[in-house]
């Protein structure tokens, strides 16, 4: 059998360039000759496997990462690992492959068909007088022909809709089937979750390869024996190259997947899920619009920073809190009663209502669906906004259960007029409250926690923008004030 030829690079900018087929890429050996189960990548290529995947329609996928000038000498054309700040800087010309695949009855997976493989491509751009670069990741993605020989290029500027008749409880009397809708990504779908502003070290800017450091990583490697953690796989492999350390579940953040329950906590998958499916756009490395949005979702940092927005009313905005299905909260920001217009007010999502999961927002999203592939424009509630149209039922039983244990939220503190310095929502950054914001006056109230239990306790002053959390602060749901005002809730 004569196999296909290596993996074929080329120039995103030169569109006309772009391989075609799967078998011009170069991507799969032997690709026409072998079954499904037997395709293999070129050999340069390495699997990987990620501990909270996101939500794909109930897809299987598999990924795989190859550098180009792997070998170079002092690690030029690796992965460069900072373990102290999870910041990771690509050489150019890095690949990412995922392939989605299709079990069509059931669990069977004698029924698996093949169905799209996406490659993220980059390229660093120079973006300055100064030479700067920045990295720039580019996505095909290519669906897969009925007869699983090989896969053709979609339309880079709209992608393409398909659908795929599929079984969910298996074939047999009384079995009803689906059309299992699937939407194929345009290159500029790609780009915008896959994008990052400058550099991949610099903390104001987003992650572009999503799945693909510490927390994620942070597992055995799926088809290593004897076993062996996948950072340290990577860096034996020259993949990665940097600050190495030992990687356990107690020194470096692990995530776990909804249905990874024998000794995982149920907060422990629920932020992960959380994580791996909303802090790619929702987060200080979210990308710039939905970062832009003040939802913050950060629990992407080495030293499991797990800052969520717990929003609440105040006591003067009275409704009655019961756990209705599909009714979430939302509240005005600002009193009513100071608005001069109706305009004035702004109306901002509870996120989380500890104690009542039919009202967070946050559950609710994860509830809807766009079942019409292609049509952005009707996209309001659903969550995750792309590239699916099918509920993750595990999930919402999940999020479901994490809200529905958690204390209910107690404390309702108004936020009076009277206080109008301009402060934006605090940031914890390990043991420190960064306060930012309108502080061109000296910063005269006091800085305190509250948690649920009503107990109160002052913030020591580092600085007249930085405070100090209590040495030993249990884990819990705390609300940050500054002088009369009630920032969102904490949870770390």
């Amino acid at each position: 059998m004569m196999a296909s030829a290596a993996f074929k690079y080329w120039n995103p900018l030169d569109t006309a360039a772009v391989p075609k087929t799967l078998s011009d890429l170069g991507l799969y050996t032997n690709i026409a000759t072998l079954p499904i189960a037997q395709k293999k990548l070129d050999t340069n290529f390495f699997h990987f496997d990620v501990g909270s995947p996101l939500w794909s329609d109930n897809a299987h996928k598999t990924r795989w990462v190859m550098l180009k000038n792997r070998n170079k000498a002092n690690g030029a054309g690796s992965i460069k690992y900072d373990e102290k700040n999870d910041y990771w800087g690509y050489p150019d010309s890095a690949v990412f492959v995922k392939l989605f695949a299709i079990d069509t009855n059931g669990t069977d997976t004698l029924s698996r068909v093949l169905w799209e493989t996406r490659v993220l491509l980059n390229k660093k751009d120079t973006i300055d007088e100064k030479g700067t670069t920045s990295d720039r990741w580019y996505g095909y993605s290519y669906k897969w022909n009925a007869d699983q020989k090989d896969g053709k290029l979609v339309n880079l500027s709209r992608g393409s809709d398909d659908s795929i008749r599929v079984w969910p409880n298996g074939i047999g009397a009384g079995k009803t089937s689906m059309m299992k809708k699937w939407h194929f990504p345009s290159t500029y779908e790609c780009e915008r979750c896959h994008q990052v502003n400058s550099s991949e070290t610099d903390s104001t800017h987003g992650r572009a390869v999503l799945g693909f450091f510490t927390a994620q990583l942070n597992h055995a490697h799926p088809d290593q024996t004897p076993t062996v953690n996948q950072l340290e796989y990577f860096f034996t492999k020259k993949v990665l190259t940097g600050t190495k350390s030992v990687w356990d579940a107690t020194t470096t953040p692990r995530w776990h997947a909804v249905d990874d329950s024998v000794g995982v906590t149920v907060d422990a998958r629920a932020r992960a899920y959380v994580a791996a499916n909303c802090s790619g756009c929702h987060g200080r490395r979210g990308i710039e619009k939905g970062a832009a949005m003040g939802v913050d979702l950060n629990y992407d940092f080495h030293n499991m920073e797990s800052q969520m927005e717990f929003r609440n009313r105040p006591t003067s905005w009275a409704f009655t809190l019961d756990d209705t299905a599909n009714k979430p909260v939302y509240y005005p920001k600002n009193d009513p009663a100071n608005a001069d217009h109706v305009e004035d007010l702004v109306i901002e999502p509870a996120l989380v209502v500890p104690g009542y999961p039919h009202r967070s927002v946050i559950l609710f999203r994860q509830t809807q669906r766009n079942t019409e592939p292609g049509n952005y424009d009707i996209i309001r509630n659903q969550m995750p906004p792309l590239a699916t149209f099918e509920v993750n039922t595990p999930a919402v039983n999940l999020l479901t259960r994490w809200i529905k244990e958690m204390p209910a939220q107690l404390i309702h503190t108004a936020i009076r007029a009277s206080y109008r310095q301009a402060l934006k929502g605090p940031v914890i950054r390990g043991g420190l409250v960064i306060l930012s914001g309108d502080l061109s006056s000296p910063l005269k109230v006091a800085v305190k926690l509250t948690g649920i239990d009503g107990r109160t306790m002052e913030l020591r002053p580092i600085s007249r923008t930085t405070y100090a959390l209590p040495a030993g602060l249990p884990k819990g749901v705390y609300i940050i004030r500054v002088g009369e005002k009630s920032f969102t809730r904490y949870m770390f």
